[in-house]
């Protein structure tokens, strides 16, 4: 939209013809790019609906604040907004002078109050605007009770009332059934701040019984037409109150509610709530009350006739009385006057001469037209017809020699020239005054308008006898010179040629001929055959015939067979052209005004111009073909009306004669648009099971679609053409190629698609790195399809070792959802991971993985996996998902497999610590301390926390670092391993008759982690260590020269037990130690003079003696 646009037309001259041409151009952009109009109402409609003043401007904007706020494709939200920023602006306009903005308001406000009400549920902060909305629904519910208002105005505060009663009532209690586009009391929760549900139950309430109040006390016709013409929503859309809404419709009486009125009034409100509970009746809603609607529409009719033959009966007094009157005044005075010439009687002059029928409106004149009819007698009617006739043929042929004997009960074989229609008396008149004696002068006669004849009752009254009478007399006076005449050649005669009328009044014209055709058959239109008929029937029944009769008017009129000649004029060409694309536009606008009432019009219209087209091209090539025009536009028309739940496009798709790839594009836009998807798929999975000649294109495009990168999209489509697998033919076999070329694409130098069947929406080619979502796109189709038909999992494993390792990974995370559907006691998944391929060993172990994820793994596939790795040494990761199942001996042995995995990584690190809780159960609270005799656990139970730890100090197996490391990931899972149980596993491993390599490493760790472990390792394991000699083990005399580094001085006392030799290289590997430790020696009770002799830095220099009998002093911590 150009943003300068609205600027133009506000510089523009207020009212010119530019600015009207700006606006209507801006319109128009605006209805056909309706995501701008929330932003351009929002930031401009309150500013210029606050001017003061009426100008061309602010009604436009008017218009198109109504149009924002009533447009269902808009989004709710979006027209919520609108109806909140303009709401002042809305207010402000129920003050203005103008009747066309008051009624303007209250139209925008009937829109915006269920608008508001919905957003006010939920906001319960704007407590403001709540007030500001109510002021303005009581000021303009006043405006239905006052009569001094114009009619416009309380016929829209009566529309308004309308919309209050539906938000101030409740609908459906379910919340699963509720609609969204429905606001009502059922959506407002019970404790809001400031909107009280009882307080709008009551008003709701009220306002109904107010609405029944108006039916039954107001006698003006229109006001209640307009009551009447807003029942029919509450009664649909509000259940509760179809029983007060009934009671009131049926038992209404025009001699109660519009007594004094004139007929025409009450015949017209009759006529809308005939309508109305016709409209009921038909409706689902009506099916309870069926029995009770039906006797209303019984007496109803009956009421109607009784009136209608009351008002025939008074008509028929009133113009025998007038005729009566007329025929005493028109006698003439008894003269005597010569038999050879006869004075002519004028004809009489009707009570009405002077009256302009053209202001009646043309209904109107039909009904006084039938009435008077009705009231004739065949055999007058006849004889009235026939006198006529004679007198037009007396009149308009030329005077002969002799005259054709015309007789009077026989009609001429060919219709005179239409002449000035007369009534019956002066038909009498004129009958009474055939022969003059000499002729009169000519008399010019001027076309009149037939809406402004004479056509009083009175005029309908005349007498058979005297007509007879005089149409004898003249056909005697004739006969006499029949044999001077020669005879008239009737087979010469031809009517005079029309007058050709202009354009503007030709399309006048058909306008309302259309118009008044699909009015008298609006209330069969849907109307379903009766039974019996309905499966036998050839072509449209009978009530339905009107819909074929306006289309071939339009599609066929005039213009629509003529063959262009070299020598016709362009522009008459043109014109035609012109005017019947205006007829096909009003049929359009039309159709597009209620689509599912009126679906079979459209239905019958595009298939009389599919065939009008055939005939036409044969007879002229180079036409255009105007069934892929309008169809175009209908469709494009519908797109942007449709909810998103209908469902008569489809169905009206189904019944086109020829589906073009203008619809089938249309229906991928639609599957494509996400409120819409719905309609699109419904009308692509129609066309390729019921529509053969369309089936490639729309299976074309839905295949598409199942690669679209869009998730929702691509899944909807993806669940269409999973139904046709593997049953129905021939789409099971397209679904299947196409998914296995999907899934071949991915496959490293593999272009399985040609050039011009390269699906839509894949990109050319896949970039590496390869993109998850780049990747799910080529193969959620041929997942879905193998959950259906588990065959399919040989093509997936067998690309799979043919792609590049990117793509891999992303197949690995993307398989998930399709392996968990099927479950670990697939046989088929089973027997693939029992025969898979070289090179899918990642995509393996990543099932492997996602079966075992949740719960205890299946015992079929645990034994599957042990024998895969049994049989092809395997990695150990295989056994991480299964070990938890694994018994003792098999945990014993696969042990060294699953710690070589460890290389200082995270990753394989955390696989160790998640088997490690796995196989080792947690000890019991009462676990002995450093017993070394403890019951052992059942080979098919768990491993203890020390079997694992001695398990990990054999370093030959496993190796020096995967077990220091191992050794590690133990001491982190300190829930388990606590320092009772780490007590335990020293004493253990110190019972072994070889030390492990890792022993003092572990006794080290231990001690540096729980402190309390300090004591047992200084008294008891150094001890005992000192006595197994552990300086003959250079690695573990060094673990132990370290571990008396780190506990010391609690060390000191088992140090003094080492030989001599022994202490010496101690304290020289550990110079830190040697004051402590001599200064420990010093304290000592006991003798020192050989002890201090290790610390003397001159080994001749005799050491002091102490006294025999002293005591050791204590140890200094």
């Amino acid at each position: 939209m150009d943003p300068n646009a609205f600027n133009a037309a506000l510089n523009a001259p207020a009212g010119s013809t530019e600015q009207i041409q700006i606006l209507s151009e801006l319109r128009t952009v605006l209805e056909q790019q309706q995501s701008t109009i929330p932003i351009f109402l929002t930031t401009l409609a309150p500013r210029i609906l606050a001017q003061s003043g009426e100008s061309l401007i602010k009604q436009w904007m008017m218009d198109l604040l109504l149009f924002g706020l009533s447009q269902s494709s808009l989004v709710v939200e979006n027209r919520a907004q609108i109806a909140s920023s303009t709401l002042d602006a809305q207010v402000s306009l129920l003050g203005e002078q103008a009747t066309v903005y008051v009624k303007g308001a209250i139209h925008c406000l009937a829109a915006s109050y269920p608008l508001l009400f919905r957003a006010l549920c939920t906001n319960r902060s704007a407590r403001q605007q709540w007030d500001t909305l109510l002021a303005a629904k009581s000021r303009v519910l006043a405006f239905v009770d006052d009569a001094s208002l114009p009619l416009g105005i309380r016929q829209s505060a009566i529309k308004f009332m309308q919309r209050a009663i539906l938000v101030q009532t409740r609908g459906v209690n379910d919340p699963r059934l509720q609609n969204k586009a429905d606001p009502n009391l059922s959506m407002c929760p019970s404790d809001h701040p400031f909107i009280s549900l009882s307080a709008l139950d009551n008003e709701g309430q009220e306002l109904l019984k107010k609405a029944v109040t108006i039916l039954y006390m107001s006698s003006n016709m229109d006001i209640l037409s307009a009551l009447v013409n807003t029942l029919a929503a509450l009664f649909k859309m509000r259940p509760t109150l179809a029983n007060v809404i009934i009671q009131a419709v049926s038992t209404w009486n025009p001699q109660i509610a519009m007594g004094g009125q004139s007929p025409m009034s009450v015949r017209s409100v009759e006529k809308s709530i005939k309508i109305l509970l016709h409209h009921i009746y038909k409706s689902p809603q009506g099916a309870p009350y069926a029995r009770q609607i039906a006797d209303a529409i019984q007496a109803q009719t009956a009421r109607m006739e009784a009136a209608a033959q009351e008002a025939r009966r008074k008509r028929a007094l009133e113009a025998e009385a007038n005729e009566a009157a007329k025929r005493t005044k028109l006698e003439p005075p008894p003269v005597a006057t010569p038999p050879s010439a006869p004075t002519p009687v004028e004809p009489p002059t009707s009570t009405f001469a002077n009256f302009d029928f053209s202001t009646l409106p043309l209904p109107l004149v039909v009904d006084i037209l039938i009435a008077n009819l009705t009231v004739l007698s065949d055999e007058r009617l006849a004889n009235a017809i026939t006198a006529r006739r004679a007198f037009l043929s007396q009149s308009t042929i030329p005077m002969a020699p002799v005259t054709p004997t015309i007789q009077p009960d026989v009609p001429p074989l060919v219709a005179p020239t239409p002449q000035l229609p007369v009534s019956a008396s002066q038909l009498e008149s004129q009958t009474q005054a055939q022969a003059p004696p000499e002729p009169e002068p000519p008399v010019k006669e001027e076309p009149l308008d037939p809406l402004k004849m004479d056509i009083d009752d009175d005029d309908l009254e005349y007498e058979p006898d005297k007509l007879n009478v005089a149409a004898q007399a003249q056909v005697e006076a004739e006969q006499a010179e029949q044999d001077q005449v020669a005879p008239l050649d009737l087979a010469a005669f031809s009517l005079p040629t029309p007058k050709d009328l202009s354009d503007t009044t030709r399309s006048g014209l058909v306008k309302s001929s259309v118009s008044r055709i699909w009015d008298a058959g609006e209330e069969v239109l849907g109307r379903e055959v009766r039974a019996g008929g309905g499966d036998t029937a050839v072509g449209l029944p009978p009530e339905e015939m009107w819909m074929l009769l306006v289309v071939r008017m339009i599609s066929r009129g005039a213009g629509a067979g003529r063959v262009k000649d070299e020598g016709d004029d362009r522009s008459l060409v043109h014109n035609l052209a012109f005017r019947e694309d205006g007829m096909r536009q009003m049929l359009l606008d039309y159709v597009l005004a209620d689509f599912s009432g009126r679906m079979k019009l459209a239905i019958v219209w595009m298939n009389e111009e599919w065939y009008n087209d055939r005939i036409q091209a044969k007879q002229d090539p180079s036409r255009e073909p105007q069934y892929d025009i309008w169809l175009g536009r209908l469709a494009t028309f519908l797109k942007v009306r449709m909810e998103p739940k209908d469902k008569t496009f489809a169905r009206f798709l189904m019944e086109l004669p020829l589906v073009s790839s203008h619809v089938l594009s249309l229906c991928r836009e639609l599957a494509e648009t996400p409120q819409q998807m719905g309609i699109g798929f419904a009308a692509l999975r129609e066309f390729i099971q019921l529509r053969p000649p369309v089936r490639p294109e729309a299976t074309r495009i839905l295949l598409d679609l199942t690669a679209h990168p869009e998730k929702v999209t691509r899944n909807a489509a993806i669940n269409t053409v999973r139904r046709w697998v593997p049953e129905t033919e021939p789409m099971n076999t397209e679904i299947t190629v196409f998914a296995k070329k999907l899934l071949k694409q991915l496959q490293e130098g593999q272009r399985p698609f040609e050039e011009n069947e390269f699906p839509r929406y894949l990109p050319p080619k896949l970039e590496l790195p390869a993109r998850k979502a780049e990747v799910i796109q080529h193969v959620e189709l041929m997942f879905a399809l193998s959950v259906r038909v588990p065959a399919f999992l040989d093509e997936i494993f067998a690309a799979y070792v043919h792609m590049e390792s990117t793509v891999q990974e992303a197949m690995q995370d993307l398989l998930a959802p399709l392996v968990r559907s099927l479950g670990p006691t697939n046989t088929k998944l089973l027997s693939l991971i029992k025969t898979f391929e070289p090179g899918a060993e990642s995509l393996i172990l990543r099932i492997i993985k996602i079966l075992t994820e949740n719960g205890r793994p299946n015992a079929n596939l645990v034994a599957l996996v042990k024998e895969l790795i049994a049989e092809r040494d395997l990695d150990a990761r295989f056994l991480m998902p299964i070990i938890g199942e694994m018994d003792k001996p098999d945990i014993v042995k696969n042990l060294p497999r699953i710690v070589s995995m460890l290389n200082g990584k995270p990753e394989p690190k955390a696989l160790v610590k998640s088997a490690f809780q796995a196989i080792v159960a947690a000890p019991p609270e009462s676990f002995t301390k450093g017993s070394s005799n403890q019951p052992r656990m059942k080979q098919s139970e768990q491993l203890t926390p020390v079997d694992l730890m001695v398990l990990l100090h054999e370093d030959k197996e496993i190796g020096i670092k995967p077990a220091m490391e191992a050794i590690s990931i133990c001491f982190q899972i300190v829930d388990v391993f606590r320092s009772d149980v780490l007590a335990a596993v020293m004493q253990q491993l110190l019972d072994l008759a070889t030390l492990p390599t890792l022993f003092l490493r572990t006794v080290i760790q231990a001690v540096t982690t729980y402190k309390n472990l300090v004591g047992f390792v200084s008294t008891t394991l150094l001890s005992r260590l000192i006595t197994k000699k552990v300086w003959t083990n250079p690695p573990l005399w060094e673990g132990f020269i370290r571990c008396a580094k780190v506990i010391a001085p609690a060390s000191f006392g088992a140090l003094l037990q080492l030989p001599r030799e022994q202490l010496k290289e101690l304290i020289s590997k550990q110079p830190a130690l040697k004051e402590d430790l001599r200064e420990y020696v010093v304290r000592r009770a006991g003798p020192k003079a050989r002890l201090l002799e290790v610390f003397s830095d001159q080994p001749d220099q005799p050491p002091s003696a102490a006294p025999p009998d002293s005591a050791p002093p204590a140890i200094q911590e």
